[in-house]
């Protein structure tokens, strides 16, 4: 880790900023190590951490520890990083549903190979340069590309571990800068961080530089400017907010930005050459005002007659010009099921009514732990209507007596645009910049997802918007109407007569808009106690929505799926009828269990075209406990106990099955276990029985007509079923394991009870008993 250090200490010198800064480094946050998972296209299986972020934070750095057992093959190990949110991830570039973002995909990424040639345990960093104070979320997972179905006994006990922490260079001399207040930069300061916290929301906010040059040479300064964050000076020709001055410019010094959040950090750093000042403009709410008054004498009559009028007729304009249209919401009985709506006790219907085109609308909502792990819901509807007043709300302010002077075209504020009074020939738009945790650039949207539609009248027109797994903060969707000539396009003034009507309906649900199509399900995750909403696909598809379709495997295929899985198992027929007909009948009945409930538990386990005559579950179960079951008994079927002996040896053994299947119906080592007894059970009983006649037991001629192909086809079955088969041919494949085991039960059952072992077979009794064997052989010889 020491070495570490010291290359983030260089980059500290390399901003030039250590002499005038203190900077200090600490362990801030340490996560205890955790198991990942392996991706497999679903958002379940993705691990979820959140990492708190202090302020003044001038560097993140992230440190990975990750460990994997011995001889694990090689792995890929994701780690996805996201302020405010939790990572969107497509690692195999799937499409999102048609109304969905694709910008919204997290592009801070760590991928790294662990195991096989690799080293089995890895020191990963991850720096983040200036991160935003808050929450910072991690999705870490696996990605294998070995997708083979295998036994847990061949599987390789391979486990991929990940220990994560934050560790933060941290400054903590900023200058705090104060409204209306000129503050002075220190003697040789050659870079300096200043912070001002912005308490209104207002038209803009300016940062004024004033250079102090204390000699002939020509000085310059550079500056930029970041909200919630400190700017990045080392890519400082990159970012939009920044001016180059020098002291011999007669040029204004400053930066702003457009409407400044409340309650939020702005950090300004410089970079000069000599001594200068900076002082904080602020703006009032106004840009105009409706009474202008150019006689002192008379202003202050009115003012001495009326007190306090014009300045609340003035600040009542302020207000209808620029005010953000706050929200309320309605949580609903799900998870992440959230509605919002205008705060407004005259209009519930979210409705708008875009009257001015210089003033946009922003209407302001928060997203928080209660949907962030969800989609982000936004529709619109809007048509031009011709009766203003019939859709009057508190939002909406009427425009003759806002803007007078737009009745006159003389005064009109819009002179520079061409003039024109026909609805034919204009084309009124209306645009929509969805922006979190800012209102500036609404206009270009270079931060947010822009939409527009054109307005008709008697004609609805609508666009939808989705967005998963919103940042948690608050969220400005900006609302304002453009007219252009339809021939030309060119900008013209809006007709007074026609507005815009829009309807705004914003929401949050589960998954795709609670919906992950056809080929889905959504469930609700919790990761490391971090909820989250996601789609669990089938049938091939792919994709946060289940929507991309280039990996689906067709419906055909599922249908001829669900016939060979099922109608597979009655081969099992043949056994049964065999067994009747020797005289097994437990082992008949045990056959025939196996067959049913093989089919139905196959006939459940689909995808599509599924059929469950109870739970999944209990199918499942009884399917490995009669699977296991026909292995044993058959086994000790071909053993030479008595019949009692066989019959208790089978109930241990049956016993020991459901137990095995109800404490991990997926041990298949413990099975295979329990199988060798019952093998090694019978073997002994041969090798006794040879011992014995002194010859061969079983003979020659049944080894090979009947023990070895039974033991080609059990074989086979064994092989396809541990190595061959594979997440696309299982239905093949599996199938075809049906069909072999219950053909080799065929071979491997005995035409008869041997009863050899457990009774006295010396000296006259055993001839007796060969002289019976014999009369038994004759007579059978005799009627079949």
């Amino acid at each position: 880790m020491c070495h570490y250090r010291f290359f983030v200490l260089f980059t500290v010198l390399a901003l030039k900023s250590v002499e005038c800064m203190f900077v200090y480094y600490q362990n801030y946050e340490f996560f205890s190590t955790i198991k990942l998972n392996d991706y497999n296209g679903y958002y379940g299986n993705v691990k979820i951490l959140k990492y708190s972020m202090p302020n003044d934070v001038l560097s993140a750095i992230w440190r990975l520890q990750l460990v994997s057992s011995e001889s694990c093959p090689s792995t890929d190990v994701y780690f996805y990083l996201e302020h405010s949110a939790y990572p969107v991830i497509s690692p195999h570039n799937r499409t999102f549903p048609y109304y969905f973002n694709g910008g919204r995909l997290t592009k801070t990424m760590i991928k790294k190979s662990i195991g096989g040639s690799n080293q089995n345990k890895q020191d990963v960093y991850l720096n983040i340069s200036s991160p935003s104070a808050g929450n910072w979320f991690s999705a870490a997972f696996t990605d294998s590309q070995d997708r083979k179905i295998k036994p847990e006994i061949l599987k390789s006990n391979c486990t991929y571990f990940l220990t994560s922490s934050l560790n933060i260079w941290q400054i903590n001399d900023t200058v705090v800068l104060y409204p209306n207040t000129t503050t002075q930069s220190r003697e040789h300061s050659d870079f300096k961080i200043y912070k001002f916290m912005s308490t209104t929301t207002g038209p803009y906010l300016s940062f004024n530089i004033k250079l102090k040059q204390s000699n002939s040479s020509v000085c310059t300064v550079k500056s930029l400017l970041k909200q919630s964050a400190f700017p990045d000076m080392k890519n400082f020709k990159n970012n939009d907010d920044h001016v180059i001055c020098q002291s011999n410019s007669s040029k204004q010094c400053s930066l702003s930005t457009d409407y400044p959040l409340a309650n939020s950090w702005y950090y300004l750093g410089i970079t000069s050459e000599c001594n200068y000042s900076v002082e904080v403009a602020l703006s009032n709410n106004c840009v105009e005002s409706p009474f202008f008054i150019s006689n002192k004498t008379l202003s202050t009559i009115m003012e001495s007659t009326f007190p306090g009028l014009l300045k609340q007729k003035k600040d009542e304009f302020c207000r209808k010009l620029f005010q953000p249209i706050e929200t309320f919401r309605f949580i609903g009985p799900t998870y992440f099921s959230v509605k919002y709506y205008f705060n407004s006790n005259h209009n519930r219907s979210n409705a708008l009514l875009i009257r001015n085109e210089k003033k946009p609308y922003f209407i302001e909502f928060l997203v928080d732990q209660a949907n962030n792990g969800g989609t982000l819901n936004f529709y619109l509807v809007n048509n031009l209507i011709n009766d203003p007043n019939l859709y009057e709300s508190d939002f909406l302010v009427n425009k003759a007596s806002l803007f007078p002077s737009e009745k006159n075209p003389k005064n009109s504020t819009h002179s520079s645009k061409s003039k024109t009074s026909n609805l034919a020939e204009i084309k009124v738009m209306l645009y929509a910049c969805l922006l979190f945790n800012s209102m500036s650039k609404y206009k270009n949207c270079p931060d947010g997802f822009l939409l527009s539609t054109q307005s008709f009248t008697n004609i609805f027109s609508n666009f939808q918007l989705n967005v998963a797994y919103p940042f948690m903060g608050k969220w400005y969707l900006a609302v304002w109407k453009e007219c252009f000539n339809i021939n030309t396009n060119e900008s013209v003034t809006c007709p007074t007569d026609f507005v815009p009507h829009a309807l705004i309906q914003i929401s949050s649900d589960q998954c795709a808009n609670d919906y992950c199509g056809e080929y889905g399900t959504c469930y609700i995750i919790n990761s490391q106690l971090n909820l989250v909403s996601a789609c669990k696909c089938s049938g091939g598809y792919e994709g946060y929505g289940c929507t991309d379709g280039r990996n689906a495997i067709p419906a055909r295929i599922y249908l001829a799926s669900v016939l060979f899985l099922t109608t597979s198992n009655l081969v099992f027929l043949l056994p049964i009828c065999l067994a009747i007909y020797r005289k097994w009948y437990i082992e008949s009945l045990i056959y025939f269990y196996n067959m049913f409930f093989s089919t139905f538990y196959h006939a459940c386990d689909q995808e599509f075209y599924s059929f469950c005559i109870f739970n999944y579950d209990g199918l499942q179960l009884a399917d490995f406990i009669s699977s296991y079951s026909s292995f044993i008994i058959t086994v000790l079927a071909m053993s030479s106990f008595e019949r009692q002996w066989k019959v208790f040896t089978f109930f241990v053994g049956l016993l020991a099955c459901i137990s095995i299947g109800l404490y991990d119906r997926f041990s298949y080592s413990t099975f295979v276990v329990f199988l060798c007894i019952a093998i090694s059970f019978t073997i002994f009983t041969w090798i006794k029985i040879c011992i014995s006649k002194r010859k061969l037991y079983p003979e020659r001629r049944q080894l090979i007509r009947y023990y070895l192909p039974g033991f080609i086809l059990a074989l086979t079955g064994l092989l396809i079923y541990s190595f061959l088969q594979t997440k696309s041919n299982y239905w093949i494949l599996h199938s075809i394991w049906h069909m072999c085991m219950a053909s080799s039960i065929v071979f491997f059952l005995p035409k008869e009870e041997t009863q050899h072992f457990g009774t006295d077979l010396s000296g006259e009794n055993l001839k007796v008993a060969l002289i019976l064997d014999r009369k038994k052989i004759l007579f059978s010889h005799k009627f079949f």
